[in-house]
């Protein structure tokens, strides 16, 4: 293969190894005269290996990284080293042609990846480039001061690492309670601003309510106002054509008075003719009448049938109406076995998935089973002379553990006493809210008697609505709880499996670590999406509800809006009758007028006549007087 560059700089701490991922192979190499200590580190999160070259004499390293697939590819030439699992002669390979160069004179050192072994591995243990690669053993020999000086550097070395992932380990912990506080804050404001806007609602519907009734009372008193003043102006008129009747009664009283003598010889004529007129203005106002009634009852005909057409319209508005929400509730109902039958379709293959997903865990966690204690049985000789310094490290740990086992049991037990005291905070608010429901679900019953039948049911389904919220809230904290009860119980379990091991191999626990916090991590991305998944719920029913109180809405607005129409066309109709009835009574009034003054105006043919016509005329007043003022029943003036 080409040189490959890597990415080195000197590095004199040791928190960047740590964070390269596992120690999983370590050898000596000389190069360019130094002595170096090459380790191997498998980054399974960042999916990367790095090999570092450490120098005894200065404590620099540097750095050469490796993407899975880019490693990969360099073995694509060499069968025998194509298989994976061939990690160490893997390793040996890179190894074996690790080099330095720079990026001039006095520029900076790079460890880079040469295309033959080095000169100084072929000097001391030629290699064939191609066929099985035997492992490499180092032949030089090392002094006792390198030797403890090497020893030393793996001590600091563990003893940074050991801090590194204590460090990792709280930060973590830090990062994930500062999480789930913001969700919970989240959840809480969520909470607050749907309550505020129920409010608000509410609000809004009893302040639109009441701006009905008033504008309801305000039509109602127009129209009585409106009625008031007919009355009173139809009151006026027929007591001034009773005045003016009266007037002229008086006047044909004391023109009789005067002309007695002159009309007592014509007074049976006059009385056989008045008898005559009588008889005539009786059969007109028969015939009046009688037009009247067929009037009348051609009116109410054409009311009645004004009404039955609204009543079928109104029916048939219903029907529709009926038939447009049964239609769109079967829509929902088709909608919602669609979604289910989705929903069970993605499960079957998330759980196919997740299946899968556990078989290749398992198969990997064997691999790496294997690889482990084919490390042990490398690493045995190193690891015996690191056994008093494993000693003292695993003393201190065990402290360690037992302090932040405390720790955490204060935590713990501090955390559940205020989630108990915000679940009865929260217990007692919900007895409050229901305590007032029922108050005002009562006052409202009180007020509003002759909408019960509706406004019952739509209290109803108000009331359900929030049995099922209250229900699956409360579902999804006991879920919760559970959740975290069994994650307390796992972590409890870990840390007394993980205190029962044995603690000699410092690098078998830290991998041990690792794996508990790669599960730790994907069951809170779990535990994450099915909060996820709860929040989708909870905002698909407000969705749900939101458009049923809109729907309910709108169906208020046509009731109102058809009401509104109702009295409308009521208003033109008593509107339209009383310009009838005023026409008709001015009318009869000038119809009277008229007869009046043409009586007047009549040529006279002397005074015989005139005193005849004046009598018939105080003959004939008594009678009509009645019928010109039939609404205001006058008294009938006596006959002269």
């Amino acid at each position: 293969p080409a040189d490959r560059a890597a990415m080195g700089s000197p590095q004199r701490d040791g928190e960047e190894q740590e964070e390269g991922g596992p120690l999983v192979f370590q050898r000596g190499k000389n190069l360019n005269g130094e002595y170096y200590i090459v380790s191997v580190r498998d980054n399974a999160e960042g999916a990367t290996v790095k090999f570092s070259a450490f120098e005894l004499e200065t404590n620099d390293s540097f750095d050469l990284s490796y993407s899975y697939a880019d490693f990969d590819a360099l073995f694509k030439a060499h069968p025998d080293l194509v298989n994976p699992a061939n990690k160490d002669p893997r390793y040996d390979w890179v190894v074996d042609r690790v080099d330095f160069t720079s990026d001039g004179p006095g520029g900076t050192k790079r460890l880079i990846l040469a295309s033959e072994p080095t000169a100084d591995d072929e000097n001391h243990e030629p290699k064939p480039t191609s066929g099985p690669p035997v492992i490499k053993q180092h032949r030089d020999r090392i002094s006792y001061s390198d030797r403890v000086r090497m020893r030393q550097e793996a001590e600091r070395l563990e003893e940074k690492r050991a801090a590194n992932i204590a460090a990792k380990n709280e930060k973590n912990r830090r990062a994930f309670v500062s999480e789930l506080q913001e969700k919970r804050k989240l959840e809480t404001r969520k909470a607050e601003a749907r309550q505020m806007r129920i409010t608000e609602e509410r609000a809004d519907r009893v302040q639109r309510q009441e701006m009905q009734r008033h504008e309801q009372e305000e039509k109602e008193k127009r129209y009585a106002t409106n009625d008031k003043k007919r009355e009173d102006r139809i009151k006026a008129l027929e007591e001034q054509r009773k005045m003016r009747d009266l007037q002229q009664i008086h006047e044909v009283v004391e023109a009789s008075a005067q002309k007695k003598a002159a009309q007592q010889a014509k007074l049976e004529e006059a009385r056989a003719r008045k008898h005559d007129e009588e008889e005539a203005a009786q059969a007109d106002l028969a015939v009046k009448k009688a037009l009247e009634q067929k009037v009348e009852a051609r009116r109410a005909e054409n009311h009645a049938k004004r009404e039955d057409r609204i009543k079928q319209a109104e029916r048939d508005y219903l029907n529709r109406r009926t038939e447009k929400l049964e239609q769109v509730e079967h829509e929902a109902q088709e909608k919602q076995a669609r979604k289910e039958a989705y929903l069970q379709s993605k499960a079957a293959q998330k759980a196919a998935q997740i299946k899968e997903k556990h078989r290749k865990i398992e198969e990997y966690e064997a691999l790496e089973d294997q690889r482990e204690q084919h490390n042990m049985k490398k690493e045995h000789g190193r690891n015996m002379l690191m056994l008093d310094h494993i000693e003292s490290l695993r003393t201190k740990y065990m402290h360690e553990q037992e302090e932040a086992q405390e720790r955490k049991n204060a935590n713990l037990a501090e955390r559940q006493m205020r989630e108990d005291a915000q679940a009865k905070e929260i217990a007692e608010q919900n007895k409050k809210k229901q305590q007032l429901e029922k108050l005002r679900q009562e006052k409202i019953q009180l007020k509003e008697d002759r909408r019960h039948d509706q406004d019952q049911v739509y209290y109803a389904k108000i009331r359900d609505a929030k049995t099922r919220e209250a229900l699956r809230l409360r579902e999804a904290q006991e879920t919760v709880e559970a959740i975290k009860e069994r994650n307390k119980e796992n972590k409890r379990n870990q840390r007394e499996q993980r205190q029962e091991r044995d603690l000699a191999d410092m690098r078998i626990t830290a991998l041990r670590n690792e794996n508990i916090r790669a599960k730790e991590q994907l069951r809170d991305q779990r535990f994450a999406k099915e909060i996820k998944e709860q929040k989708e719920n909870a905002h698909q029913a407000e969705l749900d509800t939101e458009a049923k109180k809109l729907q309910k809405r709108q169906l208020e607005q046509e009731e109102a809006k058809k009401q509104a129409e109702a009295q409308e066309a009521h208003k033109r109709q008593r509107n339209l009758l009383d310009d009838r009835r005023e026409e008709k009574i001015r009318e009869r009034d000038q119809g009277r007028n008229k007869r009046e003054q043409e009586r007047k105006i009549e040529p006279s043919d002397g005074a015989g006549k005139s005193a005849q016509t004046g009598a018939a005329a105080a003959v004939k007043a008594p009678a009509t007087a009645p019928v010109a003022a039939a609404p205001a029943a006058a008294p009938a003036p006596t006959e002269p």
